[in-house]
């Protein structure tokens, strides 16, 4: 038995039943005992299965017209089409026959035999029908491409769905990874030495981590989050950095607490549809887009919740790592329209690039 394609089954199990692709490969690899070629091959097959999932299922279901495979047996086939398809290093043979072994005994032929059709008779075809179909070319649903083409034009959702499927850049910052662009909106809300901020859905800590080592570990950080767990994690990190000025509050972001202080900063950096990380967290963009919709509703709230402990001539920024108008334009506009004490002074969308960071937004307001 091929442990590695084991083990990449056994996740996309989970996946199907609703589990996070970090999450769950991360423990896998931490608690496998694999060596670092296992690891880099298990997590090349997994998230190549799960980015391009919409069209290995095109192609299955182009090639089992008559029976539709189970859960089980479409799990195996898309590992085995990922291989052929999109992994050149991998052999047909090896693709076709570790998933026949990893089969439950009453699909083995059922699926080596839906394999072997695909290899005499559709390659070549069912490639060229991909290329000509952005959905499919990209594995990503049709109303999202719609969404960007609309919100941001066509070139930039070009560009959108071109890195979309490409490995994410890492970038690390002091013993801790994090993306580029979070660095970068840190960088923009300028905390200070001395100064009290504010992070009011701070978890994992990231952006806390990074303005406390840009304030030199002086001042104040009230990090809060409504998970008692996820804070727990955010402490340890900090401890392990050696930043004493973290502190953790379970709060939650949407109701105003009185036992807060004023701040020279807060910063909004709230939930969101996620689709600037698709690339890291490549189920996002399988979601029915109606899901979101009630986001911008909980964001505009969090964000008047954060404007009551910001101090005069203090500095608000609300931040997203989507790409998506609703959640970002719209709601800083009707900010805006209902906070006249608060004027805009920077607003910044970052789409994601090759050696750049993930699709992010900000906005940053001053009290006046």
């Amino acid at each position: 038995m091929n442990i590695p394609r084991k083990s990449v089954y056994n996740l996309l199990l989970k996946m199907e039943k609703g589990a996070y692709s970090s999450i769950v490969l991360d423990n896998e690899l931490k608690s496998g005992g694999f060596d670092d070629r296992d690891k880099a091959f298990i997590t090349a097959l997994f998230y190549c299965v799960t980015e391009r999932r919409l069209t290995l299922d095109y192609v299955i279901d182009k090639f089992t017209s008559s029976r539709k495979p189970e859960q089980e047996a479409r799990v195996l086939l898309r590992m085995s089409l990922a291989q052929i398809m999109f992994m050149d290093s991998v052999p047909d043979s090896a693709a076709v026959n570790e998933s026949v072994e990893l089969a439950p005994r009453r699909a083995k032929g059922y699926i080596n035999g839906v394999l072997r059709s695909f290899l005499r008779n559709g390659r070549d075809g069912v490639n060229e029908e991909i290329n000509a179909d952005l959905s499919l070319k990209y594995s990503c649903p049709a109303p999202l491409i719609d969404k960007w083409r609309r919100e941001y034009g066509e070139d930039i959702m070009l560009q959108i769905l071109g890195t979309s499927l490409e490995k994410p850049p890492a970038f690390e910052r002091d013993g801790y990874a994090q993306d580029l662009s979070c660095q970068t909106a840190c960088s923009r809300l300028n905390p200070r030495a001395g100064e009290t901020i504010i992070d009011l859905c701070a978890a994992p800590g990231g952006k806390s981590f990074t303005m406390a080592q840009l304030m030199n570990n002086t001042g104040r950080i009230i990090s809060c989050d409504i998970n008692r767990k996820k804070l727990k994690f955010v402490e340890e990190r900090a401890k392990r950095l050696g930043l004493s000025i973290i502190e953790t509050y379970v709060n939650d972001a949407k109701v105003y607490n009185p036992d807060f202080p004023k701040a020279d900063k807060v910063l909004c950096d709230v939930p969101c549809s996620g689709l600037g990380v698709i690339r890291r967290k490549p189920e996002i963009k399988y979601k029915n887009l109606s899901e979101f919709d009630r986001l911008p509703d909980i964001q505009l709230q969090i964000l008047k919740t954060g404007a009551k402990y910001v101090k005069e001539e203090g500095t608000l920024m609300y931040s997203t790592c989507t790409l998506s108008r609703a959640e970002n334009e719209a709601v800083v506009e009707k900010f805006i329209t209902e906070s006249n004490n608060f004027r805009l002074i920077d607003k910044n969308t970052t789409i994601p690039s090759k050696t750049g960071g993930d699709g992010f937004f900000m906005a940053i307001f001053e009290r006046v």
